[in-house]
């Protein structure tokens, strides 16, 4: 039942973009609909037991500001090679814009189409990836070792989120999302992978943003990760990967964004015994900006941690380490940044019908405003699951947010903190059709009042899946 959830949990977190990012899975259909909770940020991840949904999450993402679609959550789990799913979900929110003074109401319509494939045939997919945008990197949490695998597999996924809104038809966009997997397991324990992931998407509106109100703030970025993963005793492994994120956004205005990061991870693992595993990590990520060269740095992280599977209810992961930012530009040398770093994740199955999500992120991340230098973002979700009836299922994911922003001279202190809330229902009307309704609760409170805000938002969403 554990590895069930984990699958729900894998599948929801990223859909329809609603706040950030978010996750979800189940055991009966798959059909989640992309529902995102996070633009630069922290969510964490959530799961759902009915991928048919738009609320959820296993993977943590953590901030609750990156709008990225998951593809986890909109597919059925019956076996196959391809996949297709729609979703539709319309959504009504009381503050569009995300501000705290003359906010504007709007019905906005998602049409979210896509297919993914696998070979060999899978019921589910088998990649869960949730970048974030102001994460060193691109993501803030490490992405697991793919266990399960035959010895070839291949993945890939393609889909669309198009949307229209009732306040503004210049509003309305298409974000795309591709996405694909190729691991090969080789005799004597070695494992190869390739993950690549190109997303078209926009942040959350956001009196923060460069142009502020109706600010669209479109990008595109790409995640690319290159790992080598060699069982090689019976009580040790190695594991080696680089990655690569490119993002690029398409204002001139908002430029001073664009940047590449390029990274390198050296883990040794200890096997203590089958359910536990201790492990030492090190992280290396040059970050380049396109145009704010000054914001160039170097990161270092030193990490020790432990993964623990206790029972067939319980799985932990957990590091904690030290984390190192040196900037390249003589200039900011006493801007150089250091201090604790964290990752956890937490799955708990209560019983067969409840079970619980834990994720948690502690770091310096870059920055998403033009008067900081990076900000220092601890930030949680917790995700509740129950199954009512055959039928019948409910989720409750609960996000917090604290950002510490490392401003220039002379721009005023900036600490948010953001809460979101997000219950729903979901319904089984058929093995390949499912019924969502959801309500979401978003409000931040900052140092500066500009980005003050409370946001109320009904979904209401019918997503199919063969």
């Amino acid at each position: 039942m554990k590895h069930q959830y984990k699958r729900w949990a894998l599948s929801s977190l990223l859909i329809l973009p609603t706040f950030a990012h978010a996750t979800v899975e189940s055991s009966d259909i798959r059909i989640d609909n992309l529902d995102v909770i996070s633009q630069n940020g922290i969510l964490l991840a959530a799961a759902n037991e009915d991928v048919m949904g738009q609320s959820g999450g296993e993977t943590p993402s953590l901030l609750p500001e990156d709008e990225q679609m998951d593809a986890k959550s909109l597919f059925g789990l019956e076996g196959g090679y391809f996949h297709p799913f729609i979703g539709i979900t319309e959504e009504y929110t009381d503050n569009l814009y995300n501000i705290n003074t003359d906010q504007t109401n709007n019905f906005l319509t998602r049409i979210t189409p896509g297919i993914w494939l696998s070979v060999p045939s899978a019921k589910e997919p088998p990649l869960n990836l949730d970048p974030s945008n102001t994460a060193a990197g691109g993501l803030q949490l490490a992405l697991p070792s793919t266990e399960g695998f035959d010895r070839f597999n291949a993945y890939l996924l393609g889909m669309l989120d198009v949307k229209f809104y009732s306040e503004d038809s210049d509003l309305n966009d298409t974000d795309a999302l591709v996405e694909g997997l190729f691991q090969y397991n080789l005799r004597g324990g070695l494992s190869l992978r390739l993950v690549d992931r190109f997303y078209h998407a926009q942040d959350q509106f956001d009196a923060g943003s460069a142009t502020a109100v109706n600010n669209m703030r479109r990008y595109d970025s790409n995640l690319a990760l290159l790992a080598a993963d060699w069982d090689f005793s019976e009580k040790f492994r190695a594991k080696v990967e680089y990655s690569n994120f490119w993002l690029s956004y398409e204002e001139t205005i908002d430029e001073f964004l664009n940047r590449m990061d390029n990274g390198i991870s050296l883990y040794a693992i200890y096997k203590y015994s089958i359910k536990t595993a201790l492990f030492l990590e090190y992280r290396y990520i040059d970050i380049s900006y396109d145009t704010r060269t000054i914001l160039d740095s170097k990161d270092n992280y030193i990490f020790g941690g432990i993964t623990w599977d206790s029972t067939e209810k319980t799985s932990l992961t957990f590091k904690t380490g030290y984390q190192d930012k040196q900037y390249t530009e003589d200039s900011l040398s006493e801007s150089d940044r250091n201090g604790l770093a964290v990752e956890m994740a937490v799955d708990y199955q209560y019983s067969p019908k409840t079970a619980l999500t834990l994720a948690l992120s502690h770091k310096i991340e870059e920055t998403d405003s033009s008067v900081a230098l990076n900000k220092k973002v601890l930030g949680g979700t917790l995700y509740y699951y129950q199954d009512f009836t055959d039928r019948i299922k409910g989720v409750c994911v609960f996000t917090y947010a604290n950002e510490d922003y490392d401003q220039i001279a002379g721009a005023p202190d900036r600490r948010d903190n953001r809460f979101f809330v997000k219950p729903s229902l979901q319904y089984t009307l058929k093995d390949w059709l499912m019924v969502e309704l959801a309500y979401s609760y978003d409000t931040r409170n900052s140092t500066q009042d500009l980005f003050d805000y409370d946001t109320n938002t009904v979904y209401l969403s019918l997503n199919a899946a063969l």
